[in-house]
């Protein structure tokens, strides 16, 4: 059944929408539970808990910039805009992101979230940076690597766009740096875990589990009717990734919130879609990894640009 509307008395975007709240109070309050018990669980404990809270909330961001679970946007705004993973500014992802779902897929100079290169850019490509174009399609560079580099590259790209004079640029990372102050605070001052410790984890750890997610999303494919994946992941990964690995259903109708997918997937027909695009992983992320860790998921040159 689809997502039932929501009353106009209703401050919730549905009535399911309390699994989404469920979602961002286990989010948020095992993050503070995990900083603020760090020395019972101790650093081997803390910064795996830490990296899965990471990914967790950053999936939790999806949602809120897709419209959950309140009504009004700013509320959703403000409840994703706590950068528990740091890095990024919440309302830049937000606008990349919406972007993306409105572009000619895998294309790099349309698609923000594009992994692929163009012709020109291959071309004046020397041979290191060659090498890292396809290191790049496999999942174990992606994860382990490419998190610093686009960390990085990211973050630049913010600053120049501010130089530039960029407004909302200028927003988006005054709204960011507030929440770091706030997060730093309670991480630092009032827990006493060591930054690293914490920037370990939700960061790096939260960024190379949700690389799994982004790595099969999409894959250019002239004269096919798809470029979109779906994973059959099992129920952690599921969860974790807020059922995202379902992506063909998620790009059909973006505003239907993360519990409802599953149910969207089998009335879009999904599932049979990506078999026949030759873009279905029955076998959840494990075939993934057995087919990419070291073999590249295509050329990461991207023709007809």
């Amino acid at each position: 059944m689809s997502q039932a509307p929501p009353s106009q008395k209703s401050a919730l975007n549905g009535r399911g929408e309390w699994r989404t709240l469920a979602v961002i109070v286990a989010v948020y309050g095992l993050t503070i539970l995990t900083v603020m018990r760090r020395e019972v669980l101790t650093p081997w404990l803390t910064i795996p808990f830490l990296s899965v809270l990471g990914a967790w909330h950053l999936s939790m961001q999806h949602e809120t910039i897709h419209g959950h679970p309140f009504r009004r946007r700013w509320i959703n705004d403000a409840i994703g805009s706590i950068p528990v993973t740091l890095w990024i500014p919440y309302f830049s992802f937000k606008k990349d992101h919406l972007e993306h779902h409105e572009s000619d897929l895998t294309h790099p100079g349309l698609d923000n979230e594009s992994y692929y290169v163009s012709p020109e850019a291959w071309e004046s490509a020397g041979p290191i940076r060659r090498a890292a174009y396809w290191a790049n399609r496999t999942i174990l560079f992606r994860m382990f690597v490419w998190t610093i580099v686009s960390t990085v590259t990211y973050l630049w790209s913010q600053i120049r766009l501010m130089l530039r004079g960029d407004k909302q640029a200028w927003f988006a990372m005054a709204v960011h740096v507030v929440g770091l102050v706030a997060v730093i605070y309670l991480v630092h001052s009032v827990a006493g875990m060591p930054l690293w410790q914490f920037a370990l984890g939700t960061t790096y750890g939260g960024r190379i589990l949700n690389a799994i997610r982004p790595f099969p999303e999409h894959k250019y494919q002239a004269g096919e009717e798809t470029r979109t994946a779906m994973v059959m992941a099992g129920p952690f990964m599921s969860l974790l990734m807020l059922n995202n690995n379902l992506h063909i259903a998620h790009h059909e109708q973006p505003g239907v919130a993360w519990y409802e997918v599953p149910n969207l997937s089998t009335r879009v027909n999904a599932v049979e879609r990506a078999r026949e695009a030759g873009l279905l992983y029955e076998g959840g992320y494990a075939e993934v990894f057995r087919r990419f860790s070291f073999k590249p998921m295509g050329t990461p040159l991207r023709e007809g640009v």
